[in-house]
């Protein structure tokens, strides 16, 4: 009975395809916090900056979906991708992520090493 009505199987994949999005959203806000080295503030921010995102995302899908009528399979259809991307390509994208990381770490110590970069910032 639940996808008894012609194009809710559709949308509830429509919906799951934007639990993705979100999830590699967070992704993203993640990289951007760990590369800022994130304090206070900075993370409060990129809180908000995820927070706004993955609503803006997800209303975007029900708008363009289903006309912005949320329904519960529709949730559920976005549980389910922000899931199948947690358990499927996060893992390789976090370590992805960690091997960025390094390499920025890596050219700011250099750069930071930099006797002229010292002089200027001093």
């Amino acid at each position: 009975m639940l996808f008894s009505t012609v194009g809710q199987a559709r949308l509830f994949v429509w919906m799951m395809a934007a639990g993705a999005a979100v999830g590699a959203w967070y992704v993203l806000t993640a990289l951007l916090r760990r590369v800022l080295q994130a304090g206070l503030w900075l993370t409060l921010a990129c809180d908000l900056l995820f927070g706004m995102g993955s609503a803006v995302i997800l209303t975007a899908a029900l708008v363009v979906g289903n006309y912005g009528q949320a329904r519960p399979f529709e949730i559920l259809g976005a549980l389910c991708g922000a899931l199948l991307f947690a358990l499927g390509l996060a893992p390789p994208l976090n370590a992805l992520k960690r091997r960025i990381c390094r390499v920025l770490h890596k050219i700011m110590s250099a750069i930071a090493r930099n006797r002229l970069i010292k002089v200027i910032f001093k």
